[in-house]
């Protein structure tokens, strides 16, 4: 089949899970879809392996998949260097961390936009972001264990040495993604207890625990120019456990002023800069102290996870994902900054035990959607109008019936997850209040 004939198609790499409202733009464009995913995951993705190929099912209308490891990148160039004789690969989108560093690489290697080399490998590591982002950054230092390991305690007496700053702080291993294992250490002691059990050649970032209000952040960039950037509201556990795992994500914020909007805006706006980002996504992490200084947390160069995409979607009446695939396929494109209404998810604590029930009492016409038990994927929400009542969305259990759930100490943990939006100058508390009231999460307690 010649070049001319060739059915133009788009590469995603993304969890199966959260590839929806991509998925339906791709296909109204006409585009054959290829995508790359795991092979092994959550409930969720495991869910959605089982049922690809499922007629009826939106995994129907992926032309093609390939179960791939994020770190198998020469299997993943080659596979997409095939696909690329088959198809007329328009262009890349990486919805997923770990898959970040082989869609910079097959972008590349397309000739496709794409974040650029410095701005993929730098989200890529925490010890590059605090390096290359100093001026923005917490003080840090890393810790990393010989290739055979800590002999004993006085060994990793000598290693937390290594920090000599304030107490408490944030210990980020470099070997996991997202939060896990991060989490408070308070002292001297509990810091050697931390290096301690490390195990052999593991990396450990310590760094300064900074306080304060915390932010997404996210920048839209086309063609090394930024479109636009949004912010939202992070709520985690930290106030009540060591860890730092997301509960809570509310767009607009409904606690920044217009002067310290700007501070952070204007943070983001010099870290994208200086990592030199091309196209895509730069989804940083921000906090603002008592003080007014803004810290960068962290930034990846992809669009965030949990519900985010669809609080954007929902807040400012319009998708965000044409946008993304837009920048991908090296098209003029924008996207409205302006927030009709305020959304938030909220994540559900939960006793640990085995998950029997979630039921919901008092919210109309909203039922619990188990999605780990049924289609696998998230799907799409529908925008209200912008002066409608308070409206619950969607009431989301992503573990199947039966899972044995643990503490929330990362955020694979989070079982069960409400959506819901309020006009602009609604009280956003007031209907999380309620949603909070008329859940319940059923667990039976392991014996003992």
């Amino acid at each position: 089949m010649g070049a001319a004939a060739q059915q133009p198609a788009f590469i995603i790499f993304s969890d199966l899970s959260k590839i929806g409202p991509s998925l339906t733009e791709l296909r109204a464009r006409g585009l054959a879809v290829l995508a790359v995913s795991q092979r092994q995951g959550s409930a969720m993705v495991q869910k959605g392996i089982e049922l690809l190929g499922t007629p009826g099912h939106p995994f129907a209308d992926l032309d093609e998949v390939s179960l791939r490891d994020a770190t198998d990148i020469s299997g993943i160039a080659d596979q997409a260097s095939r696909w690329a004789r088959q198809y007329d690969v328009r262009g890349v989108l990486v919805n997923a961390e770990v898959y970040v560093d082989a869609g910079q690489v097959v972008s590349d290697m397309l000739g496709l936009p794409n974040p650029g080399w410095r701005a993929s490998t730098v989200c890529r590591n925490k010890l590059l972001q605090r390096r290359y982002l100093d001026q923005w950054s917490p003080t840090s230092v890393l810790v990393t264990t010989p290739a055979e390991g800590i002999a004993d305690r006085a060994q990793a007496v000598l290693l937390a040495a290594e920090y000599d700053g304030p107490f408490p702080v944030a210990i980020k291993p470099l070997d996991r993604e997202s939060s896990i294992g991060v989490r408070v250490v308070e002292d001297r002691e509990a810091l050697i207890d931390a290096v301690a059990d490390l195990k052999a050649g593991n990396r450990l970032l310590v760094e300064e625990r900074v306080t304060g209000r915390e932010y997404n952040v996210d920048t839209l960039v086309s063609d090394g120019k930024p479109i636009v950037t949004l912010l939202t509201q992070k709520g985690t556990n930290e106030d009540s456990t060591e860890f730092f795992v997301e509960l809570i994500h509310t767009t607009p914020p409904a606690n920044l002023d217009e002067r310290e909007t700007a501070l952070i805006t204007e943070a983001q706006l010099g870290v994208v800069e200086r990592l030199e980002f091309e196209n895509g996504y730069a989804h940083a992490e921000y906090r603002i102290t008592d003080d007014g200084r803004v810290v960068l947390m962290e930034i990846a160069a992809r669009a965030p996870g949990d519900g985010c995409l669809h609080l954007y979607h929902l807040s400012t009446g319009s998708p965000i994902e044409p946008v993304l695939i837009d920048i991908a396929m090296g098209r003029p494109t924008q996207y409205p900054a302006h927030f009709r209404r305020r959304a938030r998810q909220v994540y559900f604590e939960h006793t640990p035990g085995t998950l029997r029930d979630v039921k919901a009492e008092g919210l109309e016409g909203i039922t619990p959607r188990w999605l780990a038990d049924t289609t696998g994927i998230w799907p799409e929400l529908a925008a209200v109008d912008e002066h409608a009542p308070a409206t619950v969305h969607e009431l989301f259990v992503i573990k199947p019936r039966g899972f044995r759930l643990e503490r929330l100490t990362e955020s694979s943990n989070r079982a069960v997850t409400a959506i819901f939006d309020v006009p602009a100058d609604g009280d956003i508390d007031a209907e999380e209040a309620r949603v909070r009231r008329a859940v319940t999460i059923e667990t039976e307690p392991a014996a003992g």
